[in-house]
């Protein structure tokens, strides 16, 4: 079933607008009806939604009940990725989005491949990251629309996590020691996995994370590809925390 998502207050008198990309989607793609129904997702709830009108500019729906469901993770996940080259990046927020993780923050270390040196190009691609998060949202059937923060260097994020109350791991191809099921013995409510772009982390970067406070760890003795190190650490970690049930 479609999935929208709008604000509460959107929803007016029981009856919602969908307009813009999703009204045309709806109307093009899916080629939706008059009484065909949607799920419509706000803050605190879903709901069954039937389709009344087919407009110009916007689809007109009555909600018909509340569907009592949570899809989301009880824990909160930040994936910090460092940016890879080409369309990695948007592999990697959607395959994890479908994990469940909460947020992304796009990374800019010393080994970082791809320069990002126009506004203009940086928002574009913001812009289309953040369509994807939704987009993986809709197809696994989130309750919420993960967040796709401002692009960071490798400094501000570290300025950011010594004020995070959280657990902080960061896989590093050159640890052989650290297991991250050792991190895991017991659940937290928040989490942020730091994962290097394709030439990994500068061994600066790593001192300064561990100033910080985050565990560096090792994933076992193969190495993997920055858009696999991600995947694989965020399924660990919810499957530690007992959200993979």
């Amino acid at each position: 079933m479609f999935r929208y998502f709008c604000e509460n207050e959107n929803i007016d008198n029981n009856v919602v607008y969908v307009t813009g990309g999703d009204a045309r989607h709806l109307k093009t793609i899916l080629r939706a009806e008059i009484g065909d129904f949607i799920s419509v997702v706000t803050d605190n709830n879903e709901f069954s939604a039937e389709i009344k009108e087919i407009n110009k500019d916007d689809i007109v729906c009555e909600i018909v009940e509340e569907i009592n469901r949570n899809n989301e993770a009880s824990i909160h996940i930040t994936l910090c990725q460092g940016i890879p080259k080409l369309t990695k990046m948007e592999t990697i927020i959607q395959q994890n989005v479908e994990l469940g993780v909460k947020s992304f923050i796009p990374l800019i270390t010393e080994r970082t491949v791809v320069k990002l040196n126009d506004k203009d190009r940086e928002q574009k691609k913001l812009d289309r990251w953040r369509k994807i998060a939704k987009e993986s949202a809709k197809q696994s059937k989130r309750n919420t629309i993960p967040t796709v923060e401002d692009i960071m260097t490798v400094k501000e994020l570290i300025e950011r996590l010594k004020k995070e109350d959280a657990e902080i791991i960061v896989p590093y191809e050159l640890e052989d020691m650290k297991l991250l099921k050792e991190v895991l013995s017991e659940v937290k409510q928040n989490y942020y996995i730091v994962i290097g772009p394709e030439g990994g982390f500068d061994i600066k970067e790593i001192e300064m994370l561990k100033e910080a406070g985050a565990h560096i760890v090792t994933l076992g003795k193969r190495i993997l590809r920055t858009e696999t190190a991600g995947v694989v650490t965020v399924a660990v970690v919810m499957y530690a925390c007992d959200e993979m049930n």
